[in-house]
């Protein structure tokens, strides 16, 4: 382990991203490429493709035993600046887009950075916000009528999109039931999404600028419960006010699904 993780650390040391301004540099120009792809619906594939090329670029100056080691690395990156491009695919507003790109370019430059600290403090929060973008870019795909994405297909993406987020993430820190979490988080996160695909229902707010899809508003929440409860008890501090506090949250989840859902079979 020490042997691989010694010569990732020197790949990574021969590129110019060590320095701030040079992954400032490599991720405006990543986002403006972004940016322009997916501004066209026919592109946004495209842009999904270019972000996947980029990200796991660093695969090519390692051998095939340390890939699993470098995905894990590049994991967030790589399922973020997927989400961004979906995003911005499914925004009407450029002023959305824009802002979408410019709030990608600050993460990236901040993350590719910190992932350098093995069980990084941020782990956890990044994860929670790559989870929350993925289901927002997925769902848009669902409710935006211009793609329609279909049923099977965003279930499928949901599930795959959850393992491979939280998996890399909790091997990373050096999770032995990494795979079995993942894949218990992930099945969770396919089913919910099956029922509140049936009576999709998306939150248009500031005047059409952001859309929030209630599936993603759903599981971004649980996310944020599952892992405080995850957090808590690796530290021996899961308490009953905690348990409480998460409770209340699914209840609030529960109520918003009632009263916020179209319940004729529809989407809005």
């Amino acid at each position: 382990m020490a042997v691989i993780t010694n010569r990732l650390a020197a790949v990574r040391s021969r590129t110019a991203t060590d320095s701030w301004v040079g992954r400032v540099l490599t991720s405006t120009l990543l986002a403006a490429v972004v940016l322009v792809l997916a501004q066209h619906s026919g592109l946004w594939l495209l842009a999904v493709v270019v972000v996947v090329l980029a990200e796991l670029w660093p695969l090519r100056a390692v051998a095939r035993s340390d890939w699993g080691r470098v995905w894990q690395d590049q994991a967030s990156q790589v399922l973020m600046g997927a989400g961004i491009a979906m995003v911005i695919a499914t925004s009407p507003r450029f002023v959305t887009q824009a802002v979408a790109t410019v709030l990608y370019v600050a993460w990236r430059t901040w993350w590719m950075g910190e992932s350098r600290s093995q069980n990084s403090k941020f782990d956890l929060p990044n994860l929670l916000v790559v989870l929350a973008v993925l289901y927002e870019a997925l769902f848009l795909m669902a409710a935006v009528p211009a793609f329609r994405m279909p049923f099977w297909l965003v279930l499928g993406l949901v599930w795959i999109a959850s393992y491979a987020a939280v998996q890399a993430v909790l091997a990373r820190r050096g999770e032995r039931m990494a795979q079995v979490m993942a894949a218990t988080w992930a099945l969770l996160c396919a089913e919910i999404s099956w029922v509140l695909l049936i009576w999709l229902s998306t939150y248009t707010l500031t005047g059409g600028y952001l859309l929030v899809p209630q599936p993603a508003l759903v599981l971004t929440a649980l996310a944020y419960c599952f892992g405080s409860i995850y957090v808590s008890q690796r530290a021996g501090k899961l308490s009953r006010g905690r348990l409480t506090e998460y409770l209340l949250i699914g209840l609030i989840l529960i109520a918003v699904v009632i009263t916020g859902t179209s319940w004729k079979g529809g989407t809005q």
